[in-house]
């Protein structure tokens, strides 16, 4: 049985909407799912891209990450550091984008072509495990938010109900928007991303004057001989981010034309994901020199005025909606991906039934630091191993795929592999699966490597490049023949 995409009859014109652009209005429930889009429903323009990504990264995720590197030990120069370095790898994602574009296809499909049709299914699987847990992040980030409101309201010690409220609001308007899918998330998006970084700035102008800028961690001895090692640990937290992103990249990028060039992808991607992640883990940074955030809605109340702690409160309720909205979009392609037949929106409220109660488990059972921890340290084994072996044979292929095998899923198709599977692509995965495994230093899992290298955690770069080697190495002049032969 083969399944193929449905993109409408040929050359078939879309009618102007509500908004003033071509298609269906934002309101309107997207009914493409990880299926091609046509030429003639490509909408986006790199302008609307760069804003997209700019709100979805205007959330306190990446505020917490930045004081996260203050936690760790490191002065604040040095926590600086780890949140650019950590972010540097927004460059891969931003360059991963033109296969969106290029290919009209979200990564889930089009990396059928390197593992094959059943064996991407594990990725599509990865992918989703990966999703629910950055949901069930974002969502507590924004629950602790609605919670701090509700005790600014008079309504203190609001328990057992108010957590369910809580997670009912933040989750329910993220849900709502996802599920009407990509024209309401790209619209949006703009406003997200000028609130929050208009209240983090204020929050940076009433802190900034405080901030010892020679500022060291306490107990600091002044040798520093670990300060690369705890760097490297901090990036490695901090890069968590922009590695789930390399999953995704083109899900969101799908809607440009086809030859929009890469020199207007790229620096529009990177400017506004690397750099609203950037500013607010900056922010953190600031911050946590002054005040413990081992809360981070609490810990900043005592160093701004009344008005402004209700504005932050705000932004980051705000900031957990942005985010998680495109989370729960990409994570309804990876249900279809998995091999579950549904449409779009169907699997996206099927997931999202499964992350509302992902967070109640954790408000309730589990402590929320200690399950973040683990969670960003694993998401770096497998994400940038996936993403390379993509990336390598989208390089190689020149982002072009055959637009019906691409959606067979039997034997017909020319990315088949043997029963299903692409071996090369696998074995690629695993040996950077491996190297990560070995060279994480995190509270759940000390690799040999990272033990060998003083403690360092260079899980974050070294996996990408060791998987992306090995399926070159494999695979390389196999897919160049596919590309001269199709």
């Amino acid at each position: 049985m083969s399944t193929t995409a449905q993109p409408g009859p040929p050359g078939a014109r879309v009618a102007e909407n509500a908004d003033g652009g071509p298609g269906p209005a934002a309101s309107a429930v997207e009914q493409h799912g990880y299926d091609f889009i046509p030429e003639s429903e490509r909408y986006l323009t790199p302008r609307q891209l760069g804003f997209f990504w700019a709100g979805i990264n205007s959330y306190q995720f990446f505020f917490v990450l930045g004081a996260g590197a203050i936690a760790l030990g490191l002065s604040l120069l040095q926590a600086v550091v780890a949140v650019v370095l950590g972010n540097a790898l927004f460059g891969l994602v931003a360059y991963s984008s033109i296969a969106g574009p290029r290919a009209g296809l979200p990564a889930l499909t089009l990396s059928r072509a390197p593992f094959g049709v059943f064996g991407n299914r594990i990725n599509a699987l990865f992918t989703w495990a990966m999703s629910l847990g950055f949901k069930t992040v974002n969502g507590l980030l924004g629950v602790f938010a609605v919670l701090a409101l509700f005790d600014r309201l008079g309504w203190h010690h609001s328990g057992a109900p108010g957590k369910i409220l809580a997670t009912l609001l933040v989750l329910g308007a993220a849900i709502v928007i996802a599920v009407t899918g990509h024209r309401l998330l790209v619209k949006v998006q703009p406003y997200f991303a000028v609130v929050v970084a208009v209240i983090f700035a204020l929050l940076l102008c009433y802190t900034v004057g405080g901030v010892d800028w020679h500022w060291q961690p306490p107990h600091h001895s002044g040798g520093g001989g670990n300060w690369l090692v705890l760097i490297l640990s901090a990036a490695a937290l901090i890069a968590s981010g922009s590695l789930s992103y390399l999953v995704v990249s083109p899900d969101y990028a799908r809607y440009l034309p086809s030859d929009t060039p890469v020199r207007k992808v790229f620096p529009r991607v990177l400017g506004g994901g690397a750099g609203m992640a950037v500013y607010l883990g900056i922010v953190g940074v600031l911050v946590a020199t002054r005040t413990d955030l081992t809360d981070p809605v609490a810990g900043v109340q005592p160093l701004v005025p009344a008005w402004l702690y209700v504005l932050y409160i705000a932004a980051c309720f705000m900031g957990s909606i942005s985010n998680n909205a495109s989370v729960f979009y990409s994570s309804g392609l990876a249900v279809q991906a998995v091999g579950i037949p549904l449409k779009r929106w169907l699997a996206t409220a099927l997931d999202a039934t499964l992350a509302l109660a992902a967070v109640l488990l954790i408000l309730f059972v589990y402590d929320f630091e200690t399950a973040l921890n683990d969670f960003l340290s694993l998401v770096n084994v497998w994400a940038g191993p996936f993403a390379a072996v993509w990336i390598v044979d989208g390089i190689l292929r020149r982002w072009h795929y055959d637009q019906h095998d691409i959606h067979t899923s039997d034997r017909s198709s020319r990315y088949w592999g043997k029963g299903g599977v692409n071996v090369q692509g696998l074995i690629a995965l695993v040996c950077g699966m491996a190297t990560g495994l070995l060279s994480i230093n995190s509270p759940l899992l000390h690799g040999w490597l990272s033990g060998h290298l003083g403690g360092a955690d260079v899980s974050w770069f070294l996996p990408i490049l060791v998987s992306g080697a090995v399926y070159l190495a494999l695979a390389g002049r196999r897919v160049r023949g596919e590309r001269a032969t199709a």
